[in-house]
């Protein structure tokens, strides 16, 4: 026998046990988002021909790891996008987007889009801060006139750190929500076919579904959600799970299925379509780096038994 081989168990494998038990020993003791990367990492290099039995393994460190990360605000919303009537309403639909970062000027305006998974720092002239994520496009003044609003229009996803101003208010028009701050940290979600949905952390904002919608103020840790005729309706957010991006992170505590693949879809810019409606309903505990390959992701999430993942020309079907 082997010495790599201890009663019929491979000392990888028996090392892949004590490194999930590790990251997953104490319920109230998750590790950080650093520490499950850095896991993924060293389980991925180890293990490029994965058994399925490995995988599994691999799955459940995945599973297992949450990563406590700082609140932040995010933008989530669509930006030319395919048509997506076939796929039903909570589907992610694909867009055509650049190969790489493209910065347009003209008429005191600047125009910035990106690419499938990549994110890039933007400073706006009244010193508000904005990380844009993938797939992403915002438009803004190449200098905001002191008398006037700050507004600014995005289509993806986007970070924003806004400067305190009580004299401009900064305005964000996305998708036919508009969301008005004086200086803040909030979130937006509004993909093509799916609900709008804005999530504050710190500050306040005014949400409206548009011009004849009603208007809400929201408190920290809330979220407004916009239904099919425009009406919004407010709970309790999950700010660290919305917040994983900006560490690199996917982190789903408790979500539905629904709602984690369209975060997969608008990372990987890769269309989502409910073979089975009742699978969109499925609560999810997951949680990977973003490095991993959508492949990778794929093979976890059918590995965790809760569904079936196919990839075929650039959309992912689930059974």
């Amino acid at each position: 026998m082997s010495n790599n081989t201890d009663n019929g168990i491979n000392t990888n494998e028996k090392d892949d046990t004590r490194l999930l038990y590790t990251l997953g020993e104490a319920l109230g003791e998750m590790p950080s988002d650093d520490e499950t990367r850095q896991a993924w990492e060293a389980f991925e290099a180890k293990h490029n021909r994965l058994s399925r039995k490995r995988r599994a393994i691999r799955v459940a460190i995945a599973a297992l790891a949450t990563a406590a990360v700082v609140a932040s605000a995010i933008f989530l919303l669509p930006w030319n996008r395919l048509t997506g009537d076939q796929y039903g309403m909570g589907s992610f639909v694909a867009a055509n987007l650049p190969e790489g970062v493209v910065r347009t000027s003209g008429n005191r305006t600047t125009a910035i889009s990106t690419p499938t998974a990549t994110t890039l720092a933007v400073d706006l002239s009244d010193g508000t801060h904005v990380l844009l994520g993938p797939g992403s496009r915002i438009e803004y003044p190449t200098d905001f006139n002191a008398k006037e609003e700050r507004a600014v229009k995005l289509d993806g996803m986007a970070h924003f750190d806004v400067r305190h101003d009580v004299e401009r208010p900064f305005v964000v028009e996305a998708d036919g929500v508009r969301t008005e701050v004086l200086g803040t940290v909030f979130d937006v979600k509004a993909y093509h076919n799916v609900k709008p949905t804005v999530t504050l952390y710190s500050g306040r904002v005014r949400v409206s579904g548009g011009d004849r919608g009603k208007t809400v103020t929201l408190k920290p840790g809330q979220k407004a959600t916009l239904d099919g005729q425009r009406k919004v309706n407010v709970a309790q957010a999950d700010l660290t799970a919305s917040a994983g991006w900006l560490n690199g992170m996917f982190i789903f505590d408790d979500e539905r299925l629904e709602n984690v693949m369209n975060d997969i879809g608008s990372w990987y810019n890769v269309t989502i379509a409910f073979a089975d409606r009742k699978a969109a309903t499925t609560r999810v505990h997951f949680s990977l780096p973003r490095s991993a390959s959508l492949p990778d992701v794929l093979r976890a999430l059918n590995d965790m038994g809760i569904g079936t993942f196919t990839l075929t020309d650039n959309k992912v079907t689930v059974k």
